[in-house]
């Protein structure tokens, strides 16, 4: 298996040559000329090339970069010179991961909890609803679900902010900034869901329900109070659960939009699983319903649906320009997208070769996973 890792991320470094060569050459194709956009004169333009490298040659412009990103120097943007890139993407990735990645992980297991059940109860009422909302939630136009969502809630109800990502009268005199704070409830999440996670596999193996659940509950109930009690020390309880008001709507959103194809694939492989032998020999040993269901169904039903969320989650980097713009948000979908308008090729390449690079280590990291739960798999690489 060693030997396999080794061979993997050969390959991985290899392909990630690949595509920044690819990358460097598809951008350096467009008419892309940042000076373009300055009103400069002639001499003052070559000086400004000068200044940003776009005057030399193709071939040494690409050897820089390379060298550059392999010693974790993204450049620097145009737009903001001479702001280095990774400081814009550290200052807007936790807007993008508090709002995406949260919503990618609740999307995630609501599917999964929610394919389960229409998956083992099929052809009642419950799976036609639940079925029809998904399909529904998941082929729904993003702006105008939205914007219905903001509407409703915000505008006409009255029961969360519009379109604000906090509430000025509140961080009038704060003495921390909005993205200290957005970074510290992001690292917060993490490290709840992570104990959380932690306690649900612990509780598992419990014999009694009414005793997982109490301690699955009293744990959640003890993360809750430790966060509250630490926020409340540092001062900046109040700041946090402004932004967590203000993030209700946008969350919900995104959330609606993505749990549908979660739930259908969870279904789909749950259904597909159900008729596998070992599932019948359960059945015949008599074994009950929600342990056939849960540790040999759903649990081999698991893989695929793991698979769709690992090779997704780099792309939560880049966010949703829709969404953004109508609950306005700014984050890296807004950065991408003035990137791109003003031709900021550093900032373009630099978002870009992050994303291609967190996707070659969610493909590295499931191939090593499929061999780990595979027993088909290590078999074949040892022949």
């Amino acid at each position: 298996m060693t030997k396999y890792i080794i061979k993997r991320l050969f390959r991985g470094l290899i392909t990630l040559i690949t595509f920044q060569s690819i990358l460097f050459g598809l951008i350096q194709i467009l008419p892309y000329d940042f000076t373009a956009f300055l009103v400069l004169s002639p001499l003052e333009q070559r000086l400004a090339q000068s200044t940003l490298g776009l005057d030399h040659p193709g071939w040494q412009q690409y050897l820089i970069w390379l060298n550059n990103f392999f010693h974790l120097d993204l450049g620097k943007s145009f737009l903001a010179w001479p702001t280095p890139v990774h400081e814009i993407i550290f200052a807007t990735a936790p807007r993008t991961l508090l709002l995406f990645l949260s919503a990618a992980i609740l999307a995630y297991f609501l599917g999964i909890s929610l394919g389960k059940i229409i998956a083992w109860n099929r052809g009642g009422w419950l799976e036609f609803s639940l079925t029809l909302g998904g399909v529904a939630s998941y082929t729904s136009f993003a702006p105008f679900l939205g914007f219905v969502i903001l509407n409703v809630f915000g505008r006409y109800l009255h029961w969360f902010p519009y379109r604000r990502l906090v509430d000025h009268t509140i961080w009038f005199d704060a003495p921390v900034s909005v993205s200290w704070v957005l970074s510290w409830v992001v690292i917060t999440a993490l490290f709840s869901v992570i104990i959380m996670w932690g306690i649900f596999l612990i509780t598992r193996g419990f014999g009694n329900t009414l005793i997982k659940w109490g301690s699955r509950l009293a744990g959640l109930s003890l993360i809750g109070s430790g966060i509250w009690i630490w926020w409340n020390k540092i001062g900046h309880g109040k700041l946090a659960l402004d932004i967590l008001y203000h993030l209700a709507l946008p969350l919900s959103t995104v959330v609606l939009m993505s749990f549908g194809e979660t739930m259908l694939l969870m279904r789909t492989t749950m259904l597909e699983t159900l008729t596998e032998e070992y599932v019948l020999m359960a059945k015949a040993k008599g074994l009950p319903p929600r342990v056939i269901r849960d540790k040999h169904v759903a649990r081999n039903a698991f893989l695929p649906v793991l698979t769709r969320l690992l090779l997704n989650l780099p792309f939560v980097l880049t966010g949703s320009l829709a969404i953004e713009i109508i609950f306005n948000w700014r984050a890296m979908g807004t950065v991408v997208f003035q990137a791109i308008e003003y031709q900021d090729i550093p900032l373009i390449m630099g978002i870009l070769s992050l994303v291609g690079a967190l996707t070659l280590l969610g493909h590295i990291f499931l191939d090593i996973l499929y061999l780990f739960l595979d027993p088909r798999l290590r078999y074949a690489e040892r022949k």
